[in-house]
């Protein structure tokens, strides 16, 4: 029996584009029982210059960092309970810049 697969689509915001070979918009198919780690999991595999975005303790301070956003009915679905990651849905990633050690982020107190 074949899986089934949705169609899901990403966009990428302008910083992250050179990681992505260039492109605005990706559209992945991933099994209907995927959730955001097997999708992140697509993206790395797919996109491997995407790995230099991956948050650690290793990162620069100020460096960037990729972040996956959803709309609030993909959260629902990806939820303890919910049915997985649903077909057409879309999801944005982003960088934001690592906050300085000490995880001050401006201003003194």
């Amino acid at each position: 029996m074949a899986t089934r697969t949705h169609d899901i689509s990403v966009s990428v915001a302008p910083g992250l584009r050179g990681a992505f070979d260039g492109r605005r918009e990706l559209s992945l198919g991933v099994p209907a029982a995927a959730g955001i780690g097997d999708v992140v999991e697509a993206l790395l595999r797919l996109y491997p210059r995407t790995r230099q975005f991956l948050a650690g303790d290793g990162g620069e301070p100020g460096g960037l960092y990729l972040h996956v956003a959803m709309n609030e009915a993909t959260a629902r679905e990806l939820s303890p309970g919910g049915g997985g990651m649903p077909g057409g849905c879309r999801l944005y990633v982003f960088a934001l810049s690592r906050p300085p050690k000490g995880g001050r982020t401006g201003g003194e107190g």
